[in-house]
């Protein structure tokens, strides 16, 4: 009997113990937070079939000598700030009438204030005076040379403080109001992964001060990272694609106001067994390419297929050296396909990048 009463006290004890330490738990995980992935609604578009829509070809200066037919409007990429402005002796400002003497006659051209270099860059957002001067030489040049706008692409490298953030949309709305004072328009081009690794831009003001927003649906994928130049779909294998990025715009940026720029170009990385890159990724244009690989390719173990979830081409092959290579490309196959994702979303103007890549 007394060994019986023992037992049910050391049972009694340990059930209390058992209840505190549970109770405890669950206290703990009622009021720790949960942790969800941001979800971005699919956003309401209003698809106006009678607005008129457009397609661009990007010129760089590397490419005046023949300039492909076609597109209706061409963009000259571009002039380039310095810390101390725009200088008319600059190559690239001499280059702009062979630029004009090459487009095709009678189509729309636009200027691109190329702003490429980030410590330049912060330069130009933390000077007023220095930015009032780029602002009014790049509207003289603009007007001079016959051009119907301006297109800013800054891209800059920084942690999104909200005094960068700030300073860039103060920068794009001083440019959209003086260039449109002058009678030209004014578009800005963004990174197409500008939600996905959270850039200093704010979209929503960009917008607003600005004729057209130009996402830049390339270069999704690194030199260093092997992968699709900016696939279809495959969230869940890439952690972004096209059709998140579009909705992510859309949030922000009216449907007629967006356009999207495809890149005909693509990376050729030398891998391990695994698939990840033992080296830097050399870029190759779609020209390039074709004439490497899908023409003949001399490769050994040489594979090509197109991928059904990013839309885009993968290639494998084996180097002289012995080196396993794998290669991603955009092409206008790929494009078409992304395309009719994009006009589902109500998105119908598209740009390429660039003159002489295909």
């Amino acid at each position: 009997m007394k060994r019986f009463l023992i037992i049910v006290l050391i049972l009694l004890v340990t059930g209390f113990i058992l209840l505190r330490v549970v109770r405890a738990k669950v206290g703990h995980d009622l009021s720790a937070p949960v942790y969800q992935p941001a979800l971005t609604p699919t956003p309401t578009v209003v698809i106006d079939r009678t607005h008129s829509t457009h397609t661009s070809l990007f010129v760089p200066t590397w490419a005046l000598d023949s300039i492909s037919d076609g597109f209706d409007q061409y963009i000259y990429f571009g002039i380039s700030p310095t810390s101390h402005g725009i200088s008319s002796d600059d190559t690239d400002v001499k280059e702009i009438d062979s630029f004009t003497s090459a487009v095709p006659q009678g189509k729309k051209t636009l200027l691109t204030l190329e702003m490429t270099n980030s410590a330049t860059n912060s330069k130009i957002l933390l000077d007023k005076t220095l930015q009032q001067q780029i602002i009014s030489q790049t509207i003289t040049i603009a007007k001079e040379n016959g051009f119907s706008g301006v297109v800013l692409d800054l891209e800059i490298s920084g942690i999104p403080f909200t005094s960068l953030i700030d300073g860039i949309s103060s920068f794009s709305k001083s440019l959209d109001q003086q260039v449109k004072a002058s009678g030209l328009a004014f578009d800005v081009t963004l990174y197409g992964d500008t939600f996905y690794r959270l850039r200093p831009f704010d979209v929503k003001t960009i917008a607003k001060n600005s004729d057209m927003v130009m996402i830049m649906a390339y270069d999704f994928h690194k030199t260093r990272d092997p992968g699709p130049n900016f696939p279809l779909g495959g969230q869940d294998i890439y952690g972004y694609d096209l059709g998140k990025m579009a909705d992510d715009f859309l949030q922000a940026v009216p449907n007629q106001k967006l356009g999207v720029i495809f890149g005909l170009f693509g990376y050729d990385w030398p891998v391990d067994s695994q698939g990840n890159a033992i080296g830097t990724g050399v870029a190759l244009t779609d020209q390039q390419i074709q004439n490497k690989f899908l023409n003949k390719c001399d490769f050994k173990n040489c594979q090509i297929k197109k991928d059904p979830v990013s839309a885009e081409t993968e290639i494998t092959y084996i180097d002289d050296s012995g080196e396993r290579h794998e290669v991603w490309f955009e092409d206008m196959q790929s494009v078409d396909t992304k395309e009719q994702l994009l006009r589902q979303k109500g998105i119908g103007n598209f740009s390429f990048w660039a003159n002489s890549y295909f």
